[in-house]
């Protein structure tokens, strides 16, 4: 686990750190709270933050309240609060502050590691829900939902200027695999070529059916149209045992640059009129969007 300590003592800071890191923890000590908050605000990997109520210049309970405004459905985040405060009044206001859990100082060893492991199922439970509601059950792949959250995220950590390629990619005549070799075949095809597709493509997610989309970070349609041709050959590549015969399969694409200023709906709009004139071409091809059409507004 990743976390953070902030307390104004650096005494205590060093006993807990060396303590957690003993067990395998990657801690980071703060002495003050604005720094801290800073530090775990940009640090998506932070897993849990423990921290005195007694600190400044943002005292404890209101740090508690803006680390809980950090938190998103893809960011689990547990908060454990020490204090020397025992009481009933200091637990509730806490709790009711944004805090998950709570200590007594001087703190135990034993008891700590009791609740960063309760903390540590919390947080485990929270990302494989996240896995299981982004992530297609058939290939593993992030599915329409995720892609779409992914992509978002992906043209605000580029700047304006970045490229940023989108495809589309369709197993050719998908229909007649699945009525010659049965649904069992055509599961273990779309299982594959979602496979082949993540060895290239740093992005890929399952839209519906025999269809999947992929994206290309900082790669302009001409260099993204590379790599899904190396897709593209390893899929036709690729002999599938049914049982009593083997087969091949093809996929046609369609690629498109994303610019920052339209809806990513616009570059799929091209990158399916680019695959549809793949597949008028005869399928089992590469076609990057007209230069026409990847310039409208």
């Amino acid at each position: 686990m990743h976390i953070v300590i902030i307390d104004p003592s650096r005494v205590v800071q060093a006993k807990l750190a060396a303590e957690l890191e003993a067990t395998g923890c990657f801690v980071d000590c703060f002495s003050t709270s604005d720094l801290a908050l800073r530090h775990i605000e940009a640090t998506r990997t932070v897993d849990v933050v423990l921290t005195s109520l007694e600190i400044e210049p943002i005292p404890g309970l209101e740090l508690c309240w803006k680390v809980r405004t950090l938190i998103d459905e893809k960011r689990p985040l547990h908060v454990i609060v020490m204090s020397s405060n025992s009481s009933e009044r200091a637990l509730a206001e806490a709790l009711d502050c944004g805090a998950d859990d709570f200590v007594v100082k001087p703190i135990r060893r034993e008891e700590l590691m009791a609740r960063l492991r309760a903390a540590n199922r919390m947080i485990t439970l929270q990302r494989q829900l996240v896995e299981q509601a982004e992530t297609d059950d058939l290939t593993g792949v992030l599915n329409r939902r995720a892609f779409l959250s992914t992509m978002d995220v992906k043209r605000r950590e580029l700047d304006a200027s970045d490229s940023l390629s989108v495809c589309l990619l369709d197993i050719d005549r998908f229909k007649s695999i699945n009525d010659t070799y049965g649904h069992g075949a055509g599961d273990t095809v779309i299982a594959t070529v979602a496979r082949i597709a993540g060895e290239e493509a740093p992005i890929v997610a399952r839209l519906d059916g025999a269809e999947f989309a992929l994206a290309f970070p900082v790669l302009e349609s001409e260099q993204a149209a590379h790599w899904c041709d190396v897709i593209r050959t390893g899929i036709a590549k690729h002999a599938f045992d049914s049982g009593s015969e083997t087969f091949h399969v093809t996929a046609s694409f369609g690629v498109s640059d994303w610019r920052a200023d339209e809806p990513l709906s616009a570059a799929l709009l091209r990158a399916d009129k680019g695959l549809m004139e793949a597949k008028r071409q005869g399928r089992n091809r590469v076609q990057i969007a007209a230069a026409a059409e990847t310039a409208e507004a």
